[in-house]
């Protein structure tokens, strides 16, 4: 981790960090040099939460948020949003019922972590969970991209990725795998239970240390001969056909 991970960057991603219950961030920085209105509400809204406000200068911004558009507003983190193994062993011994967690399986762009951070946000995921060592991680980009989604879900960033698997797996987590070579249709499987979705990089797909973990493998059939998926948008699928799947029990 680098301090620049414990930024978020934006109009958007501040003002969830703001809005969230208890306030995620500790300190906001903005650029003198713009003054209208969406900023004042913004900074009137971080005085009303007691977040200190410091005032600052676009070079500065530039320093704090590196390649990130900051939109002249950034706000500091006390600590990362990710949590870590052991808050992850004592979050599982808690839940219970049709728990719904990503697993982003090394991903490489980091904007395709932060859109699936989103997407699983929006679909109401219970939590997302990547490897600390492998993949792009939680950078700004993607914290940049995830629109304050990073404070609406669990987000676990664990090394020991073998180990990882088989304590989700003890907790009563089904894993189930995604990718053209899956021999399931997705539409056709039942997501209905605790389980974990597994997406993996752009290029390679699910690695063989967590495919050899996974209870099932599974595919989004194409309706055309051109099959391509973006990462985020394959994890969009097979996360709005499990909320499909779990509200038609209730209905």
């Amino acid at each position: 981790m680098t301090e620049r991970t414990h930024t978020l960057c934006g109009f958007h991603a501040v003002e969830t960090g703001l809005r969230s219950d208890p306030v995620q961030i500790a300190e906001i920085i903005h650029d003198t040099a713009r003054t209208d209105q969406r900023i004042s509400r913004l900074l009137a809204l971080a005085k009303s939460r007691g977040v200190r406000v410091v005032r600052g200068h676009a070079a500065m911004l530039d320093s704090l948020a590196g390649e990130v558009r900051h939109q002249g507003i950034v706000g500091l983190l006390p600590r990362t949003p990710a949590l870590g193994q052991s808050e992850l062993k004592e979050w599982l011994a808690g839940i219970t019922g049709q728990t719904l967690i990503l697993i982003l399986d090394g991903l490489e762009d980091p904007r395709n972590v932060g859109a699936c951070i989103r997407t699983g946000a929006t679909a109401g995921a219970d939590a997302v969970i990547l490897p600390s060592h492998t993949g792009a991680g939680l950078t700004p980009a993607a914290m940049r991209v995830a629109e304050g989604g990073t404070h609406r879900l669990k987000i676990f960033e664990v090394g020991n990725w073998g180990q990882v698997l088989l304590i989700l797996k003890r907790a009563g987590i089904w894993l189930i795998g995604t990718g053209e070579e899956g021999d399931a249709n997705v539409f056709d499987f039942d997501l209905r239970g605790p389980v974990a979705l597994v997406v993996g990089s752009e290029s390679t797909g699910v690695r063989p240390l967590t495919r050899k973990h996974c209870d099932a493998l599974i595919h989004i059939p194409a309706v055309t001969d051109f099959s391509s998926l973006n990462v985020s948008v394959a994890a969009g699928v097979v996360l709005f056909e499990a909320v499909r799947q779990r509200r038609s029990i209730r209905a």
